[in-house]
């Protein structure tokens, strides 16, 4: 019998388009999202801001406003179940006890009106039976896990008294208190200082070496992708560009969007008077191309089928995948190509 490749997956996006309603009209803002993240696993989702990293990290939390959002198709598969598929009080079952998440900006996260102590008690209390007494000494308890000193005190502090790198390690604390399969975390160190970033990570990978959990890790930092991941997906306008493990990335990044975001990290080992950067914004969902590449205005290598022609993603390399035309792969089936040959 032979074995599916995504037999052993624990978490697997498939061809997921999620939109938001705007003047009455449905424009996506994640579209044909297909990856996957196994057991132990660390995966890095990088791209700009307004690439749908977010919305993508929602949309398997089922955490999107049903007002305004909508998963229009594809399918979230987590243990092979489909989470689009499951009610809010099915979903609440797998939030924070197989699934957690840390939020980008605790500040805004934690309630301010709660101490942090019951707001750690409360996700122990909606999955556990168990009493105040040993809920207040296991928060205590996960607190000092996390690195934070004074726990017994800290406990019954508010949001508002505590420093940017102590709320996002009671953020932590939350997310793994019942020992979750998969941890996202969404840019968990933009709002900190470089030092709280270096600890917050340490404690990240420590936490996942000790729990045996997978972690899929939302950034737009190169610096922490390199530290942190096995595997890292690019995004770009909502798509997916580009998947690689991380030293083939790094060593021959394969998308155009992939190079022009490392070329724009500041190298130590050259003298550069000024910076590499991106030229334009990543589109408007109102202005999103319908058509062609959605990188084609911005990229270098553009050149005329690629505002006439939807690149599809496709192995390019071993272990690499890309949605580029530079690469005859990335061509619809039965597309005649008319481009002139290139050179990588």
């Amino acid at each position: 019998m032979i074995q599916n490749q995504h037999d052993n997956d624990l978490l697997r996006l498939k061809n997921l388009h999620t939109g938001f309603m705007i003047d009455g009209e449905l424009h996506n803002a994640i579209v044909d999202v297909n990856f996957n993240v196994k057991p132990k696993e660390v995966v890095c989702v990088v791209g700009e801001s307004g690439c749908g990293k977010s919305v993508m990290s929602l949309s398997i939390m089922q955490l999107l406003p049903k007002l305004n959002s909508k998963i229009s198709a594809g399918e979230i598969l987590f243990n092979g179940e489909d989470l689009t598929k499951k009610t809010d009080k099915e979903m609440n079952k797998v939030r924070g006890k197989d699934i957690a998440m840390i939020f980008q900006e605790p500040m805004t996260a934690l309630n301010p009106v709660f101490t942090v102590g019951s707001q750690l008690q409360e996700v122990l209390f909606n999955h556990l039976e168990i009493t105040s007494k040993d809920a207040r000494e296991k928060s205590i308890e996960l607190m000092r896990q996390v690195g934070i000193s004074r726990p017994e005190k800290i406990i019954d502090e508010y949001p508002h008294q505590l420093s940017g790198g102590m709320r996002q390690r009671v953020m932590i604390a939350m997310a793994v208190a019942l020992h979750p399969k998969l941890l996202i975390a969404d840019e968990p160190t933009t709002a900190l200082d470089v030092t709280v970033q270096a600890q917050i990570l340490e404690l990240l990978k420590d936490i996942q070496e000790k729990e045996d959990m997978a972690i899929m890790l939302i950034t737009h930092d190169l610096g922490v992708v390199a530290e942190m991941a096995h595997k890292v997906i690019v995004m770009y306008a909502g798509q997916v560009v580009e998947t690689s493990d991380v030293i083939k990335l790094f060593k021959n990044p394969k998308h155009p969007y992939t190079k022009a975001l490392l070329n724009s990290i500041p190298r130590m080992d050259r003298d550069e008077e000024k910076l590499n950067t991106i030229g334009g914004v990543v589109p408007s969902l109102e202005n999103m191309p319908q058509v062609g590449c959605r990188f084609a205005g911005r990229c270098p290598k553009a050149f005329g089928d690629c505002t006439k022609v939807t690149p599809k993603i496709a192995e390019v390399s071993d272990g690499q995948s890309a949605r580029c035309l530079l690469y005859e792969e990335c061509y619809p089936e039965n597309h005649i190509n008319e481009k002139e040959e290139i050179k990588l």
